[in-house]
């Protein structure tokens, strides 16, 4: 998935329900609030005080320690 500051953050947690830990540690509660279904990350960011650019360096990052799916090694 291409993370950008359009994306909207209940497309990411989606696709990386893990991220919601990601978030909660930014002091985000994205898993439990209701703008996740059309606030984009960079929504989020402004509302939270943070700079669009880092957070999503920071999120990529953190989606890189995740385990990667086992269907999505195997190949078709």
């Amino acid at each position: 998935m291409d993370i950008k500051s359009s994306t909207r953050i209940n497309e990411i947690l989606n696709a990386y329900p893990e991220a919601n830990r990601f978030f909660n540690e930014k002091q985000m509660a994205c898993g439990s609030c209701f703008a996740v279904n059309f606030d984009t990350l960079e929504n989020g960011a402004l509302m939270h005080g943070m700079e669009v650019n880092t957070l999503i360096d920071q999120l990529q990052q953190f989606l890189k320690t995740l385990p990667t799916p086992i269907a999505s090694t195997q190949q078709k």
